[in-house]
């Protein structure tokens, strides 16, 4: 029952979930959308693909982020539904690894060889406080500049993790029981952060839908989920990992 702030920067130091990217330190930003989601469906008939979508959009604003325009977009936040995440994860590797070029060589190795039948990992870019892109280094002496007028603060940092795009594999034959709300709010999690908190074995979360099966899972995001979830979009985008999750003991305690 209780999530404490000790267990979750010690998660934010090393622990990964469906995402195998993490924060470095806890004194890193967390990566998070700036730029207005997209959510697109594939692998599903027209109809339950249009009602995942719909359920991702909702959450999105009740977030408050911006959605771009339904119908004239190209998705930022892609939910796959197919046979074999792993064999499909393989084949994108062959064919445009390009894909997997903002994860390490540990985080990717880690992606690829995941087993269960869910995975997800986001795309990021970084840029400073105001949004220029920060380029990456390409040796041990070239460091990357960039440059901008900014005030010394001990509250946040000179640059931002943006997550450009995100893709969240979810295997057919785990979904029978689940509803597409569920379906949706998980892919809601996993496609709108970088970094999950793990919750407790007593603290009700989506997080572990596949885990616990269709009868004793969530029927969609929690208060926990939605917690942390606003925290993560709550105020500027470049405060530090530790700002953000302070106070979600509160919250898990309260399940």
């Amino acid at each position: 029952m209780q999530t404490t702030l000790r267990k979750m920067l010690a998660l934010l130091a090393g622990a990964t979930l469906l995402s195998t990217a993490q924060p470095a330190l806890a004194d890193e930003p967390l990566a998070r959308f700036e730029d207005p989601v997209c959510p697109g469906v594939m692998g599903l008939r027209v109809e339950y693909a249009v009602q995942v979508v719909a359920r991702i959009r909702a959450n999105v604003e009740a977030l408050g982020l911006r959605t771009a325009p339904d119908g004239d977009c190209e998705a930022n936040l892609l939910v796959i539904f197919l046979d074999d995440g792993q064999a499909y994860l393989q084949r994108l590797n062959d064919q445009r690894s390009w894909l997997f070029e903002s994860l390490a060589h540990s985080e990717k190795r880690a992606l690829l060889s995941r087993e269960g039948p869910v995975r997800a990992w986001v795309s990021t870019e970084t840029r400073t406080r105001d949004g220029m892109p920060v380029r990456h280094r390409d040796n041990l002496t070239d460091i990357p500049l960039a440059g901008g007028w900014s005030a010394h603060s001990l509250i946040y940092v000179p640059t931002r993790e943006d997550i450009t795009s995100s893709m969240v594999l979810i295997d057919r034959g785990a979904i029978v029981g689940y509803s597409f709300d569920q379906l949706a709010d998980y892919a809601t999690l996993y496609g709108l952060a970088d970094f999950v908190p793990e919750a407790d074995s007593e603290t009700p979360s989506i997080q572990r839908l596949f885990a616990t099966g269709p009868e004793s899972a969530p029927e969609g995001l929690t208060e926990f989920d939605m917690a942390y979830l606003r925290r993560l979009y709550s105020s500027i985008p470049n405060l530090p990992a530790h700002t953000r999750i302070e106070g979600l003991e509160g919250v898990a305690k309260r399940q």
